[in-house]
């Protein structure tokens, strides 16, 4: 009975010359029992949340260890193991060490009010800042010529702490909006030009906001991967190195700045919304002090190889990457404490342990080598992999592409994907390959004002010019009676980022089947392609390395 099944279903899928019916035999072979023994491990209660840098977390990753030995991948990692250190630090802010002051053109020093006229990013590198420069305005801050906002353009901002007006463009896609709107971006700006800080105002915050925000960097702070010598690696809030001081202005502060240079904010504005260049050196100066506190911690990444068959491009790597990590515990919840993450994202590293299995398993391995990477703290602000792409334990440039495996979301029968970021790349037409061997659809993101692209681990890859992917569910279904967005949206409002997110009857798990091979056949395609994936010429993701 199973044979005859097994042959039904071997007659659905479709071989290419790119895909050998052996390949098709094999993906046959992946098993959703084992998917779900996986999960079942990773979000069991004595993981304790797998909080990046906690004894659960450690737990996880010796799981994993286990598996790959089992399967029989070799080491990746650092010192000829599977693991990579990864030095994790929360910076928060002394709020009661903050002071900045403003010395205006007439030659009067004003003292400006922590919380209430700025706010300071806890530094990731320095416990003590001290500064003193003179002020450059410029607009909203970007360096991106390619969308026509080239802020930094006829001003010399070296050794100045320049002045952002937050004005995001509204006609480019959600994912170059969010890039953008990151601070660390807005920083990396800053930086290149020689500048020594940066200070945002938003002009549509509120004094409430702003101050929470204020309360949120002494209470919370920030999370940054730092070097064994204690350098900022990486982080979404702040650069570190050559900005010594990021942070806010507020609304009010700045209008007493512009008011000081004989600048009417309010027509600065309505400039800077019709697309108008309206960068410049302003006469005042600005000085100040703050303090940071460090918690640090060491957690892993988790790495793994599949060696490729060909003696030249084996050299080469195709990534399987997925987030071991998720929140820990917290206050209890109708008695629960323990944020479990079966979905987020246990259910992403099962699906990549298993298609790891079926690549162990294959006689004739594809041409380039396969790794597989299970990060840490990408619940922290994807800073396992960002991590990972600063100290690679291959040549980055030996890298030629990164699937990413986040929260597949494993609530329906899997009959359409949406290839996040592929569109980027020469990966899409690789992705519809690999969907058409599996009978699936592909759909543009059905959910695009999100940014999910920018917003998992597969963006760091982006960032040091690697093109990546991120398959997620598409919403185009056989049977247009299951409304499959509005079924992950009541999910997501119900379970996301909470206690209730554990094992339960919420899995179709022979979705996660379908997934782990069209993941399988994606990388299998890239691996035994000899051109490399390259960026659409032009796109912005190529145009920014």
């Amino acid at each position: 009975m199973i044979k005859k099944f097994l042959g039904l279903f071997l007659v659905s899928l479709t071989a290419s010359a790119q895909i050998p019916q052996s390949i098709l035999t094999e993906i046959n072979t992946i098993d959703s029992n084992r998917i779900k023994a996986h999960v079942a491990y990773l979000a069991d209660d004595k993981l304790l949340g797998r909080k990046a840098g906690a004894p659960g977390y450690k737990m996880a990753a010796d799981y994993i260890v286990e598996q790959y030995k089992k399967m029989g991948l070799q080491p990746a990692g650092e010192k000829g193991g599977y693991l990579q250190e990864v030095y994790l630090r929360n910076s928060k802010i002394k709020p009661e060490t903050a002071s900045l002051k403003l010395i205006l053109p007439s030659g009067e020093q004003k003292s400006l009010t922590w919380g209430v006229d700025f706010v300071f990013t806890p530094h990731p590198e320095k416990t003590t800042v001290d500064f003193n420069a003179p002020l450059v305005f410029v607009g909203a801050g970007f360096d991106t010529p390619q969308i026509n906002f080239d802020d930094y353009r006829n001003v010399n901002v070296k050794g100045k702490i320049v002045v952002v007006l937050r004005k995001i463009p509204e006609n480019v896609p959600a994912n170059v909006k969010l890039h953008l709107g990151y601070p660390a971006t807005a920083q990396t700006f800053a930086a290149k030009h020689g500048a020594i800080g940066v200070l945002v105002c938003n002009y549509t915050t509120s004094p409430i906001l702003f101050r929470s925000s204020a309360t949120n960097y002494s209470l919370n702070g920030i999370n940054a991967s730092v070097s064994k010598s204690g350098e900022r690696v990486s982080s979404a809030a702040a650069l570190g190195g050559k900005i010594q001081v990021a942070g806010g202005l507020s609304v009010q502060a700045l209008q007493q700045l512009m008011q000081a240079e004989g600048i009417a904010l309010d027509a600065l504005w309505l400039k800077l919304e019709r697309g108008e260049y309206v960068s410049q050196p302003l006469k005042s100066k600005i000085s100040g002090h703050y303090e940071s506190t460090f918690t640090n911690m060491l957690s892993y990444n988790v790495i793994g190889k599949i060696e490729g068959s060909d003696s030249k491009l084996k050299k080469e790597y195709v990534i399987h990457s997925a987030h071991l990590d998720h929140l820990g515990t917290g206050k209890p919840v109708n008695g629960d404490s323990i944020y479990n993450g079966a979905h987020d994202n246990a259910s992403g590293v099962a699906c990549a342990l298993e298609m790891a299995r079926t690549y162990a398993n294959l006689k004739e391995k594809p041409k380039r080598s396969l790794l597989f990477l299970m990060v840490t703290a990408e619940e922290m602000g994807l800073l396992g992999s960002g991590y990972f792409t600063a100290f690679p334990t291959v040549p980055k440039r030996q890298i030629v592409a990164d699937i990413n495996t986040d929260m597949p979301t494993l609530l329906a029968p899997l009959e359409s994907i949406a290839s996040l970021g592929a569109e980027h790349s020469s990966l899409l037409k690789v992705v519809e390959e690999a969907a058409k061997a599996v009978n699936l659809q592909v759909e543009p993101d059905p959910d695009p004002s999100e940014g999910r692209f920018v917003r998992s681990d597969q963006y760091n890859f982006v960032k040091v010019g690697i093109p990546a992917l991120h398959i997620k569910y598409g919403y185009a279904k056989a049977n247009p009676a299951l409304n499959l967005a509005e079924k992950v949206k009541s999910w997501r409002d119900a379970n996301y980022h909470k206690v209730s997110d554990n094992l339960n009857d919420s899995f179709v798990w022979s979705a996660g089947r379908k997934y782990v091979q069209v993941n399988f056949l994606i990388s299998y395609l890239i691996a035994q392609n000899p051109v490399r994936p390259s960026w659409n010429k032009g796109d912005f993701f190529e145009v920014t390395q």
